[in-house]
């Protein structure tokens, strides 16, 4: 089983390089056409992340899903419990239970505006969902595994640029009324404490919400303009605990 696994994440990591090169080829083409329509510049490229949802699906399938129902877009929303619906990126439903929901993201441009919006965004979707299968309306839509129910596979994955802009430690904006957690300063002797890079920060996000249990598993995918797939942080854990829950559903039907 081990040695399975290990290879289907093999497998998954050798497709990745061409998966973000169509990213940024897409993301181009959204770029020049919306050039072609205001001119000014790259809009939101709306189907950007599709091959790497579609690696994802594949390796859900390889892991033992076969007759597995995938949800994206409008389709993959679920109901909240602090708020009526929530759309996800990645919704797998097995027969007629809820089995894995993945929240697949990038951030590739204006990062000091959008870095804590998608840190918020991220944890708001984990703690919404554990409490609507806990105390919501998902508690009878869970997968029967033998007498109990089994929760739903939280993921989060990111795709990130690895450019000098994420790279760098930046300066503290403004002075906040008490310190700050040092996981997020440089400090350097006789220089004035900076701000983690923004990849870093990112780390440390992964690696806090695992040890919190807020999402099961939570990795990061590293990549430059036209390029493929640089490195990753946590990818062959993600991979290996969805592949085991994937297992743990099969088991279940």
């Amino acid at each position: 089983m081990h040695r399975e696994i290990e290879e289907k994440i093999e497998g998954f990591k050798k497709d990745l390089d061409a998966a973000l090169r169509a990213l940024w080829r897409m993301r181009a083409k959204a770029r020049e056409k919306s050039k072609e329509k205001t001119g000014r510049g790259e809009a939101t490229a709306g189907k950007h992340m599709d091959p790497l949802s579609a690696l994802l699906k594949q390796f859900i399938v390889n892991a033992g899903l076969k007759d597995a129902q995938f949800f994206e877009d409008r389709r993959a929303a679920l109901p909240g419990y602090f708020r009526p619906l929530k759309t996800w990126d990645l919704v797998v439903k097995y027969g007629d239970a809820l089995a894995i929901a993945i929240e697949l993201k990038s951030q590739i441009g204006s990062y000091g505006n959008n870095f804590n919006n998608r840190i918020e965004e991220a944890l708001g979707s984990a703690v919404d969902l554990h409490y609507s299968y806990t105390e919501g309306s998902l508690q009878s839509h869970l997968v029967k595994n033998q007498s109990r129910a089994l929760p739903p596979f939280r993921g989060w994955l990111m795709v990130f640029p690895y450019v000098e802009e994420t790279i760098a430690p930046k300066k503290i904006p403004y002075t906040p009324l008490f310190p700050i957690d040092d996981a997020f300063l440089v400090k350097e002797k006789n220089k004035r404490p900076q701000l983690t890079a923004y990849e870093a920060r990112y780390r440390e996000f992964v690696q806090r919400v695992m040890a919190q249990r807020l999402y099961d598993a939570a990795a990061i995918v590293f990549t430059a303009p036209e390029e493929g797939y640089l490195s990753d942080y946590n990818l062959d854990n993600f991979l290996s605990l969805l592949a085991h829950h994937a297992y743990l559903v099969m088991k279940s039907g």
